[in-house]
């Protein structure tokens, strides 16, 4: 106990004296927390202190290092990199079209996981920070189209090759994570466990590619040094409402982090739009009644989800180019908005 007492008197004291602890120490933190070894009263502690002082790169590597050599994989599907999203946010404002970006790949031929927020587990207290009371989660518009939710990973596989889709929630596959997600119903805020879920997946490395978004501009840097240091290729931009899905009414810059590099792949609209695109309200019924419109021709796709989903084509293997990639979206879908 000694050990967690001289790491949180190094981390907490504040944004301006906090000292980062070092990669190997941080993955002996995650690890203890992990198989429940770390106290009630330093669990709490440190989720606070790191929400105050953030995490340094060198800290996130060491958390990611304990989950990884803990974790079991699964194989990819096929030929093609999945594309993994991680989904535990949900949206209060906009219509969560992050199932619609995932169905448009696997219509594309390209396997899509998103692993989230446990659906039982999703009321939560209305004054939290991020609490998820009020979001409408990408879980429950899957469960809407009827698309089942993995128990485990051996099932998240199968569903994977048979539908091309599978929604694995966090307790199926990281139960040692899920318990530490947890403590933001108890807190009522967020911390380093939830800038790692957006770079975790259950294939090997590279196996994958993961599209990764952050609400706060400074952690888009963090997160594209983070994919370069552990080269998990990746895409990274600006979240709508914390969720990685394009604003579909102004699309954010999209940066490819991919062999040594981070490069912006596509920049962002600068236009105003001429008209707005037509969205659903942010309901889960009204949300999946609008994909199944989008999928069956009687509604447009919007422009920034069909440019996302153009650049996750590329990246996939799927197409050679962003022109291949559009034209391949033209041909999938009846209507796609200007």
């Amino acid at each position: 106990m000694s050990t967690w007492k001289q790491y949180l008197s190094r981390v907490a004291r504040g944004r301006e004296h906090a000292e980062d602890l070092r990669r190997e120490e941080a993955e002996e933190l995650m690890g203890a927390w992990l198989h429940g070894e770390l106290p009630e009263l330093y669990a709490g502690a440190f989720w606070v202190a790191y929400r105050i002082k953030g995490e340094s790169l060198g800290e996130l590597l060491g958390f990611h290092d304990a989950v990884r050599a803990r974790m079991s994989t699964i194989s990819r599907p096929g030929r093609l990199r999945p594309i993994v999203f991680a989904s535990y946010n949900g949206t209060r404002r906009r219509a969560n079209l992050l199932p619609l970006l995932a169905l448009t790949l696997t219509r594309c031929g390209v396997p899509v996981l998103i692993h989230g927020a446990d659906l039982d587990d999703l009321p939560g207290s209305a004054s939290a920070d991020h609490s998820p009371q009020g979001r409408v989660h990408t879980g429950q518009i899957l469960e809407h189209l009827g698309l089942a939710a993995a128990a485990n990973l051996a099932q998240a596989e199968t569903l994977l090759q048979l539908q091309g889709l599978v929604y694995l929630p966090l307790s199926a596959w990281q139960p040692g994570l899920a318990r530490i997600f947890a403590l933001r119903e108890s807190l009522g805020i967020r911390s380093s466990v939830h800038t790692l879920l957006k770079g975790l997946h259950p294939f090997a490395p590279q196996e994958a590619l993961v599209c990764a978004a952050v609400t706060h501009p400074p952690y888009l840097q963090r997160l594209q040094e983070f994919f370069l240091a552990t080269e998990i290729p990746a895409l990274c931009f600006r979240a709508t409402e914390g969720e990685p899905f394009a604003n579909p009414q102004r699309r954010p810059d999209l940066f490819l982090c991919h062999q040594g590099e981070s490069r912006l792949l596509l920049a962002k609209d600068h236009a105003s739009l001429a008209q707005l695109p037509e969205l659903p309200d942010n309901l889960a019924a009204s949300t999946s009644e609008f994909i199944s419109a989008v999928l069956d021709g009687r509604r447009a796709l919007p422009l920034a989800i069909a440019e996302q989903a153009a650049a996750l084509l590329l990246l996939s293997g799927r197409c050679a180019d962003l022109a291949n990639a559009r034209a391949l979206l033209r041909q999938s879908f009846t209507r796609i908005a200007a």
